[in-house]
């Protein structure tokens, strides 16, 4: 692999001498590479290495991760799946679990509750049991 200034090198000598053979085996690279940086010259602008192209592609967003700390910020108690519906990301829910725990958040689940608890003629209110054993 060719560092920048050498890649650099390479295409302003195919200009000068456009016999890729040549200036291959100058540099100890394929004829096909010599094409391929100077094509990439051409179409670019530069023959720079292309790092920020590899590995795997981040699902989410700079504006996503903004928008997930607007939502937490505006609805404390919102659950990951609601954020997943609120922005309607494609993201699973671990991967959007994983950005709240990036941003400093930390992820409490939600557990349900009876509906009778919410019930107006039910708050402050304990039953108990008394079981009845007939002997007879």
């Amino acid at each position: 692999m060719l560092h920048n200034e050498a890649r650099e090198l390479l295409v302003k000598a195919y200009e000068k001498h456009p016999v890729a053979k040549d200036i291959a085996e100058a540099f100890s690279i394929s004829v096909s590479g010599v094409y391929r940086l100077v094509r990439q010259k051409a179409r670019t602008g530069s023959v720079a290495l292309r790092v920020n192209q590899r590995g795997r592609k981040k699902l989410l967003s700079e504006d996503d991760i903004r928008n997930i700390k607007a939502q937490i910020e505006a609805h404390n108690d919102i659950t990951i799946e609601e954020i997943r519906e609120a922005l309607n990301l494609k993201a699973s829910y671990s991967t959007v679990e994983r950005a709240v725990n990036g941003l400093g958040y930390t992820v409490k689940k939600k557990s349900l509750h009876a509906s009778e608890r919410d019930r107006a003629r039910c708050t402050g209110k304990t039953y108990s049991v008394e079981r009845t054993i007939s002997r007879g």
